[in-house]
């Protein structure tokens, strides 16, 4: 069998989806498949991709999660794929998502409409790897999960779906305790949310930095 991997991330080849696609790829190809990535961010791969949906046996999608929003460039491919909408033979399809939010619920909303989007291709839905805190893929500290990566993709491989315990394991915490809620607002406060009045501060606009522009007036 050959699997059709697209990697959606901007940052293409570098990118932590790229590195989170390889790692499910080993695992697919251990079960005995072949297995082709594309990135969405190689002009001549984004031309060719849903060309490369058509002629797929078994596809996969992956993209990161912009602060709960997909990449422009992953939105603009799904658009080009609707001239193959309900076509005799459109393989089945899975995806992965992953973003830098360490809370998996925030990509649940994103699966349900992946669902809905397979069905609406007439694609059968393979199911979905959502992965919180994927911004660290590549750290040390990744060693820990990244084998089940590996392992949804030999199950992927010999059976054409994911088990569902492996994907809760990979996924990480669906929702952070309220306790811990407060230690992150504290963190922002201390290093991002600083770092962010430095360069505000720095381009002369610091005191302009709540300013609504888009509100409409009452």
């Amino acid at each position: 069998m050959r699997w059709t991997l697209v990697d959606g991330s901007p940052r293409g080849r570098r990118s932590n989806t790229a590195f989170l696609l390889a790692r499910l790829a080993k695992g697919i190809e251990a079960s005995g498949n072949a297995v082709d990535i594309h990135h969405l961010a190689l002009p001549r791969d984004a031309k060719t991709a849903p060309e490369s949906f058509a002629s797929a046996e078994r596809f996969v999608l992956g993209f990161p999660l912009y602060t709960d929003a997909m990449p422009g460039q992953v939105m603009d491919f799904i658009e080009r794929l609707e001239g193959f909408r309900g076509r005799p033979g459109n393989p089945p399809i899975a995806f992965l998502v992953q973003s830098g939010f360490p809370e998996a619920g925030h990509s649940r909303a994103m699966e349900r409409y992946l669902e809905k989007l397979a069905v609406r291709l007439g694609s059968r839905y393979l199911g979905t790897i959502v992965k919180g805190g994927g911004a660290g893929a590549q750290d040390p500290d990744a060693r820990k999960w990244l084998p089940h990566l590996e392992t949804l993709g030999r199950q992927l491989g010999d059976t054409d779906r994911f088990d569902p315990g492996t994907l809760r394991e990979l996924a990480g915490p669906e929702w952070f305790p309220r306790w811990q809620h407060f230690l992150v607002r504290l963190a922002l406060r201390l290093t991002v949310n600083r770092q962010c009045d430095k360069v505000l501060k720095k381009n002369g606009v610091f005191e302009r930095r709540m300013d609504r522009p888009y509100e409409l007036s009452p």
